[in-house]
């Protein structure tokens, strides 16, 4: 399946697609656009016209209806909210345009703040996940959290 994501905007915030306005050398053919998995969006507040995050899908399963949210935020903008919005409005896309059932997000144990993030947007935390997450990646507990289509976010309770 290949398709290009959409920018997404928010009251405060523009999120760009990582491959907005990039073209891809087509070895030897004219150059194309960047299609495929919306992975990453780069986080803009429309206050400071800069990048201060990351946030996406960094795990698609299409024939499940299911993907996983990751996401990063710069020291100086966190405690701001930021995260939160960005992150509704890629649960949001991925529930409408991407057809998507279920939603997770695994958190470091000691992440508070991305743990709170979580909570915030309406998943609930299922438990823990033992051992590695990657192969490479050094063995840690981390817990999972999730969150169904239908679900409405924590805040608009």
């Amino acid at each position: 399946m290949a398709w290009t994501p959409r920018r997404l905007e928010t009251p405060r915030l523009i999120l760009q697609p990582t491959g907005e306005g990039e073209r891809l050398d087509a070895g030897g053919d004219a150059p194309r656009e960047r299609v495929g998995l919306p992975n990453q969006w780069r986080i803009v507040p429309k206050a400071l016209d800069r990048v201060v995050g990351l946030v996406g899908f960094i795990r698609w399963e299409p024939d499940r209806g299911c993907a996983e949210i990751g996401f990063g935020l710069v020291q100086v903008a966190s405690g701001q909210g930021l995260m939160t919005e960005a992150c509704r409005a890629v649960i949001d896309y991925g529930f409408a345009e991407m057809g998507l059932s279920r939603i997770e997000a695994r958190c470091q144990l000691g992440n508070l703040a991305s743990a709170r993030v979580l909570e915030k947007i309406g998943m609930r935390r299922e438990g823990t996940v033992r051992g590695r997450v990657h192969s490479k990646a050094p063995e840690e507990d981390f817990r999972l959290y999730a969150i169904e289509r239908g679900v409405r976010h924590a805040a608009d309770r």
